[in-house]
């Protein structure tokens, strides 16, 4: 008796089978496959020297943008030897450009209302994230940068979150009145909705242990708007640090003693919106928690030391050393990180990546203002990117879901799949700038 020959997967199957069940990677990993854009920051703003125009803005995609794609695809074995390189090719250009004394312009863009390591930290948040919602679907991209399906270290889920930190840095310090937050949060979630909408219509692949059955990230970041921005204004650091450890704490039992935990990774049906959206649900006080952490770092910032660059610094490389041992701790106590809990490790890692993500942008910063006075280490592609995140955000989805109807990505071989990313990503990079080219590339004076 022969057989029965197994069906084969449909092309939206094997999509969602690619990018689901995988355990993550380790935290140095995932640290390593982002750190090549700090020396890169170095080598472009000794290359470009704040020269403004639509070649000087391809340079610096050509010296940040492409290392972060091949860091993320067919070198992400290599991460370390990438950074190595980076950096030996950054001190070489600080050492020349310093015994050459080369004359430099110092007409760039400066946007003086915003702080530079701000700038970068949501540049590079933006960028990765860009980077990583279309390579995902490929093969060049490893599975263990994906999205974990219960435990790990994941450069994606560690991008999603720190969306939400970056939010809270910025976002925090402002006096909203309530009609504008609630209107920023219908708007969120008519693209949630249209979202969902779309996808259904289009049968498009749905990875439904990611936030649940009908939710996405744009309903996280509406939730965390109209529950949070009208009034967090009113906390002072303290104040936002004590929020963010009260959620922590009520989460950790929640997820504990109240049964969250066994709710999410259960095999409990999905017949209800709560049970259809489990995820979501359980993971939000941990996105909350960590807007709130976003608060209190913006807090600090922006009212003391915005202008104190050393005292910055070293308050940023403290708090990196001190998070890293708290990670630790958490870790061995209380648990490996998890995306879909959102539990207090994976929102501490967040918070201490993004810290330290500032601390290397302010050395960066320092480094060329040392060699170079007046000239800025933040490239104007950050600029771009932190001027408009949510279209950034946004044509990144758009873009990836016109690109996976268009072909079977799964089926691209390399080096196609990795020109195809790189190709989308300086296509978006590039709008945005052109969004903003009346300030951002043309010279200020």
């Amino acid at each position: 008796m022969s057989t029965p020959t197994p069906p084969v997967p449909t092309v939206r199957e094997a999509h969602e089978a690619f990018v689901s069940g995988h355990s993550g990677s380790s935290a140095v990993e995932v640290i390593q496959a982002v750190w090549v854009v700090f020396p890169a920051l170095v080598v472009t703003a000794i290359v470009v020297q704040g020269r403004i125009g639509w070649w000087w803005f391809m340079g610096e995609c050509v010296i940040i943008v492409l290392p972060l794609v091949l860091s993320f695809t067919s070198l992400a074995n290599y991460t370390l030897e990438m950074w190595l390189t980076m950096t030996a090719l950054a001190a070489s250009s600080l050492y020349l450009v310093s015994q050459l004394h080369i004359p430099y312009s110092k007409s760039g863009y400066v946007d003086k209302k915003r702080v530079g390591c701000v700038t970068s930290l949501r540049g590079m948040l933006n960028l990765v994230a860009t980077v990583a919602i279309l390579a995902v679907d490929f093969r060049s991209f490893p599975r263990r940068f994906a999205k974990t399906e219960e435990y790990g270290y994941s450069l994606m889920d560690t991008g999603a979150i720190g969306f939400v930190i970056a939010n809270g840095v910025v976002e925090g310090r402002k006096r909203c009145s309530l009609w504008f937050v609630v209107r920023d949060g219908v708007m969120l979630t008519i693209l949630g909705v249209g979202r969902l909408w779309l996808t259904r219509m289009a049968d498009y692949q749905h990875h439904i242990t990611e936030y649940g059955l009908h939710a996405n990230f744009f309903f996280t970041l509406a939730f965390v708007k109209v529950s949070c921005s009208w009034w967090a204004w009113r906390l002072k650091m303290s104040g936002a640090v004590a929020v963010a450890v009260c959620l922590c704490m009520c989460h950790h039992l929640w997820l504990t003693a109240g049964g969250g935990e066994a709710l999410v990774f259960g095999p409990a049906p999905r017949d209800t919106l709560f049970l259809a959206n489990r995820e979501w649900v359980v993971s939000m006080p941990g996105y909350l928690a960590s807007y709130f952490m976003g608060l209190a770092l913006g807090s600090y910032i922006f009212s003391s030391v915005r202008n104190n660059t050393p005292k910055l610094t070293n308050m940023m490389v403290g708090l990196a050393v001190c998070l890293f041992g708290c990670v630790l701790a958490l870790h061995n106590y209380l648990g490996p990180p998890s995306r879909r809990l959102a539990n207090p490790t994976f929102v501490l890692f967040a918070m201490f990546f993004s810290i330290l993500a500032l601390a290397h942008y302010l050395v960066a910063e320092t480094l060329v203002s040392s060699i170079l006075p007046g000239l800025s280490a933040i490239p104007v592609v950050f600029h771009a990117i932190n001027r408009r995140p949510l279209l950034c955000f946004l044509l990144a989805n758009v873009i990836t879901g016109i690109i996976n109807k268009t072909i079977n990505t799964l089926a691209v071989d390399y080096p196609w799949d990795v020109c195809i990313i790189a190709t989308y990503t300086l296509g978006i990079t590039a709008w945005l700038a052109a969004c903003t080219r009346n300030t951002a590339l043309t010279p200020s004076g």
